[in-house]
Protein backbone atom coordinates (compact mmCIF):
# COMPACT_ATOMS: atom_id res chain seq x y z
CA UNK A 1 0.00 0.00 0.00
CA UNK A 2 2.77 2.51 0.62
CA UNK A 3 4.14 2.31 -2.64
CA UNK A 4 1.04 2.79 -4.19
CA UNK A 5 0.30 6.04 -2.13
CA UNK A 6 3.84 7.08 -2.86
CA UNK A 7 4.81 5.81 -6.37
CA UNK A 8 1.18 5.70 -8.45
CA UNK A 9 -0.86 8.45 -6.29
CA UNK A 10 2.40 10.66 -5.68
CA UNK A 11 1.64 10.57 -1.62
CA UNK A 12 5.15 12.52 0.40
CA UNK A 13 6.13 9.08 2.12
CA UNK A 14 5.05 9.80 5.34
CA UNK A 15 1.72 10.63 4.35
CA UNK A 16 1.42 7.14 2.80
CA UNK A 17 2.82 5.77 5.78
CA UNK A 18 0.34 6.78 8.32
CA UNK A 19 -2.47 6.64 5.42
CA UNK A 20 -1.53 3.31 4.82
CA UNK A 21 -2.05 1.94 8.24
CA UNK A 22 -5.79 2.84 8.60
CA UNK A 23 -5.91 0.77 5.72
CA UNK A 24 -4.02 -2.43 7.30
CA UNK A 25 -6.53 -2.40 10.22
CA UNK A 26 -9.15 -3.27 7.53
CA UNK A 27 -6.75 -5.83 6.26
CA UNK A 28 -6.48 -7.79 9.64
CA UNK A 29 -10.17 -7.43 9.90
CA UNK A 30 -10.90 -8.95 7.01
CA UNK A 31 -8.11 -11.80 6.96
CA UNK A 32 -8.21 -12.35 10.53
CA UNK A 33 -11.52 -12.72 10.60
CA UNK A 34 -11.29 -16.10 8.07
CA UNK A 35 -8.19 -17.62 9.93
CA UNK A 36 -9.40 -17.18 13.26
CA UNK A 37 -12.83 -18.77 12.36
CA UNK A 38 -10.83 -21.78 10.68
CA UNK A 39 -8.73 -22.07 13.90
CA UNK A 40 -5.14 -21.37 11.86
CA UNK A 41 -3.97 -18.45 13.86
CA UNK A 42 -2.27 -19.16 17.58
CA UNK A 43 -4.64 -16.16 19.29
CA UNK A 44 -2.98 -17.16 22.45
CA UNK A 45 0.69 -16.42 20.77
CA UNK A 46 -0.48 -13.49 18.91
CA UNK A 47 -1.93 -11.65 21.78
CA UNK A 48 1.41 -12.50 23.44
CA UNK A 49 3.30 -10.84 21.17
CA UNK A 50 1.26 -8.03 21.09
CA UNK A 51 2.32 -6.66 24.69
CA UNK A 52 5.56 -5.42 23.15
CA UNK A 53 4.44 -4.77 19.48
CA UNK A 54 2.22 -2.10 20.90
CA UNK A 55 4.80 -0.12 22.73
CA UNK A 56 7.04 -0.28 19.60
CA UNK A 57 4.11 0.57 17.11
CA UNK A 58 4.06 4.34 18.97
CA UNK A 59 7.61 4.41 19.24
CA UNK A 60 8.08 4.15 15.51
CA UNK A 61 5.06 6.74 14.80
CA UNK A 62 7.15 9.48 17.55
CA UNK A 63 10.12 8.61 15.25
CA UNK A 64 8.96 8.68 11.94
CA UNK A 65 7.66 12.53 12.45
CA UNK A 66 11.50 13.86 13.11
CA UNK A 67 12.99 11.25 10.61
CA UNK A 68 14.08 12.31 6.84
CA UNK A 69 11.02 10.86 4.16
CA UNK A 70 14.38 9.68 2.05
CA UNK A 71 15.80 7.63 5.03
CA UNK A 72 12.49 6.54 5.88
CA UNK A 73 11.93 5.41 2.26
CA UNK A 74 15.79 3.43 2.23
CA UNK A 75 15.03 2.15 5.16
CA UNK A 76 11.59 0.58 4.04
CA UNK A 77 13.32 -1.03 1.35
CA UNK A 78 16.24 -2.82 3.05
CA UNK A 79 13.39 -4.13 5.50
CA UNK A 80 11.38 -5.84 2.54
CA UNK A 81 14.54 -7.56 1.05
CA UNK A 82 15.66 -8.60 4.60
CA UNK A 83 12.33 -10.21 5.33
CA UNK A 84 12.50 -12.02 1.34
CA UNK A 85 15.96 -13.15 1.75
CA UNK A 86 14.97 -14.45 5.05
CA UNK A 87 12.04 -16.50 3.85
CA UNK A 88 13.74 -17.43 0.93
CA UNK A 89 16.48 -19.44 3.00
CA UNK A 90 14.24 -20.94 5.18
CA UNK A 91 13.55 -24.71 4.48
CA UNK A 92 10.33 -25.59 3.78
CA UNK A 93 8.64 -27.81 6.31
CA UNK A 94 6.28 -30.66 4.91
CA UNK A 95 3.34 -29.69 3.39
CA UNK A 96 0.59 -31.66 5.38
CA UNK A 97 2.09 -29.52 8.90
CA UNK A 98 1.33 -26.10 7.52
CA UNK A 99 -2.31 -25.07 8.52
CA UNK A 100 -1.74 -27.45 11.73
CA UNK A 101 -2.05 -25.09 14.71
CA UNK A 102 -1.04 -28.01 16.75
CA UNK A 103 2.85 -27.71 16.00
CA UNK A 104 5.52 -28.15 18.67
CA UNK A 105 5.55 -25.16 21.29
CA UNK A 106 8.63 -23.03 21.08
CA UNK A 107 10.82 -22.99 24.06
CA UNK A 108 10.74 -20.07 26.69
CA UNK A 109 13.82 -19.00 24.88
CA UNK A 110 12.50 -18.53 22.17
CA UNK A 111 9.23 -17.17 23.17
CA UNK A 112 11.41 -14.59 25.21
CA UNK A 113 13.52 -13.48 22.04
CA UNK A 114 10.40 -13.05 19.93
CA UNK A 115 8.98 -10.73 22.22
CA UNK A 116 11.72 -8.69 22.22
CA UNK A 117 11.99 -8.65 18.46
CA UNK A 118 8.25 -7.98 18.39
CA UNK A 119 8.78 -4.28 20.04
CA UNK A 120 11.20 -3.43 16.85
CA UNK A 121 8.11 -5.49 14.55
CA UNK A 122 6.16 -2.74 16.14
CA UNK A 123 8.33 0.33 15.44
CA UNK A 124 8.90 -0.71 12.26
CA UNK A 125 5.30 -1.04 11.11
CA UNK A 126 4.31 2.41 12.36
CA UNK A 127 7.77 3.63 11.44
CA UNK A 128 7.17 2.30 7.52
CA UNK A 129 3.22 1.88 7.46
CA UNK A 130 3.54 -1.50 6.65
CA UNK A 131 1.66 -3.46 9.63
CA UNK A 132 4.41 -5.60 10.80
CA UNK A 133 3.56 -8.62 8.71
CA UNK A 134 6.62 -8.54 6.36
CA UNK A 135 8.71 -8.99 9.83
CA UNK A 136 6.12 -10.26 12.12
CA UNK A 137 6.31 -13.52 9.46
CA UNK A 138 9.86 -14.21 10.03
CA UNK A 139 9.82 -13.64 13.45
CA UNK A 140 7.46 -16.09 14.05
CA UNK A 141 8.41 -18.78 11.35
CA UNK A 142 11.88 -18.81 11.76
CA UNK A 143 12.31 -18.61 15.64
CA UNK A 144 9.46 -19.24 16.92
CA UNK A 145 8.93 -22.30 14.55
CA UNK A 146 5.68 -21.83 13.32
CA UNK A 147 4.10 -23.29 10.20
CA UNK A 148 4.68 -20.31 7.46
CA UNK A 149 0.51 -20.87 6.91
CA UNK A 150 0.00 -20.54 10.93
CA UNK A 151 2.74 -17.86 11.14
CA UNK A 152 0.77 -15.91 8.29
CA UNK A 153 -2.51 -16.45 10.12
CA UNK A 154 -1.54 -14.76 13.26
CA UNK A 155 0.36 -11.98 11.82
CA UNK A 156 -2.73 -11.19 9.76
CA UNK A 157 -4.39 -10.71 12.74
CA UNK A 158 -1.17 -8.81 15.23
CA UNK A 159 -0.64 -6.18 12.55
CA UNK A 160 -4.50 -4.87 13.21
CA UNK A 161 -3.93 -4.21 16.92
CA UNK A 162 -0.16 -2.92 15.88
CA UNK A 163 -1.44 -0.93 13.25
CA UNK A 164 -4.55 0.75 15.04
CA UNK A 165 -1.65 2.28 18.03
CA UNK A 166 0.06 3.76 15.21
CA UNK A 167 -2.96 5.07 13.60
CA UNK A 168 -3.99 6.97 16.54
CA UNK A 169 -0.67 8.71 16.89
CA UNK A 170 -0.41 9.93 13.17
CA UNK A 171 -4.18 11.28 13.52
CA UNK A 172 -3.67 13.54 16.47
CA UNK A 173 -0.23 14.66 14.40
CA UNK A 174 -2.68 15.12 11.14
CA UNK A 175 -0.52 12.66 8.71
CA UNK A 176 -3.74 11.25 7.94
CA UNK A 177 -5.31 12.01 4.49
CA UNK A 178 -8.83 11.42 4.68
CA UNK A 179 -9.75 11.56 1.62
CA UNK A 180 -8.36 8.41 0.20
CA UNK A 181 -8.67 6.27 4.12
CA UNK A 182 -12.58 5.26 3.54
CA UNK A 183 -11.57 3.66 -0.58
CA UNK A 184 -8.35 2.55 1.33
CA UNK A 185 -10.36 0.52 3.71
CA UNK A 186 -13.74 -0.48 1.53
CA UNK A 187 -11.09 -1.86 -0.81
CA UNK A 188 -8.35 -3.40 1.56
CA UNK A 189 -11.39 -5.35 3.77
CA UNK A 190 -12.78 -6.83 0.34
CA UNK A 191 -9.33 -7.69 -0.98
CA UNK A 192 -8.13 -9.67 2.06
CA UNK A 193 -10.98 -11.71 2.91
CA UNK A 194 -10.82 -12.95 -0.29
CA UNK A 195 -7.45 -12.86 -0.58
CA UNK A 196 -7.35 -15.35 2.95
CA UNK A 197 -9.83 -17.78 1.67
CA UNK A 198 -7.53 -18.16 -1.61
CA UNK A 199 -4.63 -18.89 0.91
CA UNK A 200 -6.51 -21.68 2.35
CA UNK A 201 -6.47 -23.26 -1.17
CA UNK A 202 -3.03 -22.41 -2.06
CA UNK A 203 0.11 -24.69 -0.93
CA UNK A 204 2.62 -22.89 1.29
CA UNK A 205 5.30 -22.90 -1.46
CA UNK A 206 3.10 -20.95 -3.66
CA UNK A 207 2.35 -18.41 -0.78
CA UNK A 208 6.38 -17.89 -0.09
CA UNK A 209 7.47 -17.37 -3.69
CA UNK A 210 4.11 -14.79 -4.11
CA UNK A 211 5.53 -12.91 -0.57
CA UNK A 212 8.95 -13.00 -2.02
CA UNK A 213 8.19 -11.88 -5.40
CA UNK A 214 5.70 -8.94 -3.80
CA UNK A 215 7.84 -7.44 -1.37
CA UNK A 216 11.07 -7.45 -3.38
CA UNK A 217 9.29 -5.52 -6.12
CA UNK A 218 7.90 -2.62 -3.44
CA UNK A 219 11.24 -2.46 -1.68
CA UNK A 220 13.28 -1.81 -5.36
CA UNK A 221 10.82 0.93 -6.34
CA UNK A 222 10.57 2.55 -2.21
CA UNK A 223 14.10 2.09 -2.61
CA UNK A 224 15.40 3.77 -5.88
CA UNK A 225 12.59 6.77 -5.35
CA UNK A 226 14.14 7.11 -2.11
CA UNK A 227 17.86 7.44 -3.28
CA UNK A 228 16.30 9.98 -6.23
CA UNK A 229 16.83 7.54 -8.98
CA UNK A 230 14.22 7.46 -12.02
CA UNK A 231 11.74 4.77 -12.46
CA UNK A 232 10.10 4.14 -15.61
Amino acid sequence: MVPVLNLVFGFPIKTAVATSLCAVCATSIGGAAKYLTRGVADFRMGLFLETTTVIGAVSGCLLAIIVKPQVISIIFALVLFYAAVSIALKKQDAEGNQDNINYNKPTLKRKLSALGLSSVVGMVSSFLGIGGGVVQVPILHLILKLPIKVATATSTYMIGITASAGSLVYFFKGFIDYKFVGPLIIGTLIGSTYGATVAGKLKSTTIKLLFIVVIVYAGLQVGLKGLGVKIL
